[in-house]
């Protein structure tokens, strides 16, 4: 019974190695060159479909999926409504690993390990290596499976667990609640099916309470995405929601349809299985496939509506909004004499965000810094790999020199953004309000809104005023900080916090000025 119980470890850790690596091996899907195709492949309902299906077998796991369709959603490439098309016809993909562990492919499978293994050992065709290690992580899966199953099988024929098919026959809800257990702990539908499989070889479980198994996966996930998605808001929460729905629906009428036709003999899923496969494994791996089939038809079939019902329960947060660009779409790049115009839009967005920083320092608490910081952060940087996507286009010189342009103004922004949050992230901390400390946040508060001004009349006597209050402040900066040294009755953390703080403030006006003169070299151009 030990060396049983070492084998079954053994096989579970080689399948879930395979499954982890499978997925960080693939994860790098979601980088920007191919979230933009897959926002262009999107355009058509069919294609969108066919290529969940796509992401799903590859991937094997719905939750990676999500992973990238949220990426995107919050980012603005891809519209919520598709997103939930493609994450509905993932899980149909997911049905192929589950066939797979329904043959016997063990020599196949050795092959592979060997093959992938040594080649990623002697580090030969590097510039395929992810996808060698894809191949190798297939193989432990299907490798931990293969051992799990030599477990099992001379588990079905001892005394002491003679009982276990037997219960399940008489109580089949009580599989529904092991497949719901099951898949709440391993976080894969494909995973906890394929071990099923296995399991119901050895005997150990009938087909019928296997069945009740796999609709029950249903129930599991969404308890699963309950807990995980328990933290998340807005875009993100809304697919979690969506998808969980789905598996509570597919689970609710898969287990209906099948405890009927059990008590009334009326001819309805089983049936249909017994048709499609002679082998209980194939009938089970074809049950996990309708089960699949019926979370992406009951998703499909409420998605007219359920976009805009999940924007009503998990409203997008400011953050994710401030994230998610407006005016910038991959449709944009199209027109380029246009999309300058669109690139200033959303670089007003981020300043727009700089008098958030002010409200922060001057005590308000309840703004997340933090968030808004990092939303900035990702604003900035689809709006530089737009600019860059325009100077890969074939546009004349003087445009060029234009989005050159913008980009430098993009870099000023992006550190006077950062700065400014350094800036109210180290006056929020402290427990006093001194009123030098004061006096620097109303000061550069007042420049800020100079500044937007400035930015959106493009207003000669308002660059005017600007350059005015961007004078270098050498001096007077080196008097308050002689005036901060020679504060008594201070703590000593507060007085390094406002030394610091001096500084940034001068870091800030010295960006300010430099947008100052992009502003006014912009406005001459025009």
């Amino acid at each position: 019974m030990v060396e049983l119980i070492a084998l079954y470890l053994a096989g579970l850790s080689f399948f879930f190695s395979g499954i982890s690596g499978l997925s960080d091996n693939l994860r790098q899907l979601s980088g920007q060159r191919f979230r933009q195709m897959l926002a262009r492949a999107t355009q058509h309902p069919l294609i969108a479909g066919l290529l969940g299906a796509a992401m799903g077998a590859v991937t094997q796991s719905a939750s990676v999926v999500a992973f990238i369709l949220a990426g995107m959603t919050v980012s603005g490439l891809l519209s919520l409504q598709r997103a939930l098309l493609v994450l509905a016809c993932s899980n149909i993909g997911t049905a192929l690993l589950v066939f797979i562990a329904a043959l016997d492919l063990h020599l196949p499978i050795l092959f592979l390990i060997g093959m992938s293994g040594l080649i990623l050992a002697f580090k030969l065709f590097n510039k395929f290596r992810p996808g060698f290690a894809a191949l190798l992580s297939i193989g432990l899966v299907f490798f931990g499976l293969d051992m799990m199953k030599q477990v099992f099988q001379p588990l079905s024929s001892a005394p002491s667990l003679a009982g276990i098919p037997k219960f399940f026959d008489y109580w089949p809800d009580a599989a529904f609640f092991l497949g719901m257990l099951l898949r709440a702990g391993i976080h894969s539908s494909s995973a906890v099916a394929a071990i099923t499989i296995t399991i119901s070889k050895g005997g150990t479980l009938g087909e019928f309470p296997a069945m009740m198994s796999i609709a029950g996966l249903g129930a599991g996930a969404a308890v699963a995405t309950s807990l995980l998605s328990s933290n998340l808001r807005g875009l993100p929460r809304q697919i979690a929601t969506y998808q969980m729905l789905g598996n509570v629906g597919a689970a609710v009428l898969l287990a209906s349809l099948l405890m009927i036709e059990r008590y009334t003999g009326v001819p309805l899923l089983l049936a249909l299985l017994h048709r499609m496969s002679p082998s209980s494994a194939g009938r089970i791996a074809y049950m996990y496939l309708v089960f699949n089939l019926a979370i992406a038809a009951l998703s499909i079939a409420n998605l007219r509506w359920m976009p805009a019902w999940l924007v009503k329960i998990c409203p997008p947060t400011p953050e994710q909004d401030l994230s998610r660009p407006m005016y910038l779409q991959v449709e944009a790049l199209h027109s380029p004499e246009t999309a300058l115009n669109l690139v200033a839009l959303e670089q007003m967005r981020m300043i727009r965000v700089l008098p958030k920083y002010m409200e922060a320092a001057r005590e308000d608490k309840t703004i997340p810094l933090k968030s808004l910081h990092k939303a900035a952060g990702e604003l900035s940087e689809q709006i530089a790999e737009f600019l860059e996507a325009l100077l890969r286009l074939p546009i004349a010189t003087d445009l060029a020199a234009q989005v050159i342009s913008f980009q430098r103004k993009g870099e000023t922004l992006r550190a006077l953004e950062e700065n400014m949050f350094l800036f109210s992230e180290t006056l929020q901390g402290q427990e006093t309000r001194p009123g030098i400390a004061s006096r620097l946040v109303e000061g550069l508060d007042t420049i800020v809104l100079t500044a937007m001004d400035a930015l959106q009349t493009k207003d000669e006597s308002d660059v005017n005023l600007l350059m005015q209050l961007t004078e270098d402040r050498g001096g007077m900066m080196e008097k308050l900080r002689a005036r901060l040294s020679l504060s008594e009755g201070q703590d000593v953390g507060n007085i390094a916090a406002q030394h610091y703080a001096t500084t940034l403030f001068e870091r800030n006006i010295w960006l300010l000025r430099q947008l100052a003169l992009w502003i006014r070299e912009d406005a001459h151009e025009i």
